[in-house]
């Protein structure tokens, strides 16, 4: 959905919403995508690190954009004039709530991102773009990963197949790596 492509998992959920059954409503409810905003930040006193991407939800995206519409604060985000952003996390059960919360605070005064403009500059040309962290998947990948959501014992019993019907090497490799998904 982000890409403004076609997408099994929500054309899935929506199938279940126009079931008329009120249980396969609420779980293509649950399978919809929820706003989730990535930004670039520079986390102080971590500089060297570089740019960092955090992901925010619905109410801190909103937040952000009240202090970048609003006039007094003028531009937040440019290297030289922008401000800090101090985040507050609150655990669930610091909050009374079923989900941690976060908030924001954008800092009165002005600050500079470095001290230099030679490092501001290698900030900004270090960053990366978020499409290199993040891939898109293909409709095909999207709808083997619907699939083995929605069957896993399948999905299991496919990889067993796959292994047993795989070639075996004649000598054995010292390290093998596993491709995670998450």
């Amino acid at each position: 959905m982000s890409f403004g492509r076609p997408d099994p998992i929500v054309e899935f959920a929506e199938k279940l919403k126009r079931t008329g059954d009120t249980d396969d409503w609420k779980a293509g409810k649950k399978m919809e995508p929820k706003l989730r905003t990535f930004v670039p930040v520079i986390v102080r006193g971590k500089e060297s690190e570089g740019v960092k991407f955090w992901g925010f939800g619905k109410t801190v995206y909103q937040d952000i954009l009240g202090y970048i519409a609003d006039p007094d604060y003028g531009d937040i985000t440019d290297p030289n004039t922008g401000r800090d952003i101090v985040l507050e996390v609150m655990s669930a059960e610091e909050s009374n709530a079923s989900y941690p919360t976060t908030t924001i605070r954008v800092k009165p005064a002005t600050s500079k991102l470095a001290d230099s403009p030679e490092t501001i500059q290698q900030l900004l040309d270090g960053q990366k773009e978020i499409t290199e962290l993040y891939s898109e998947l293909s409709y095909a990948e999207l709808k083997s990963v619907l699939e083995n959501w929605l069957n896993p014992s399948a999905a299991v019993n496919d990889e067993i197949v796959e292994e047993l019907e795989a070639p075996k090497p004649k000598t054995q490799p010292v390290a093998t790596q596993k491709k995670c998904v998450s």
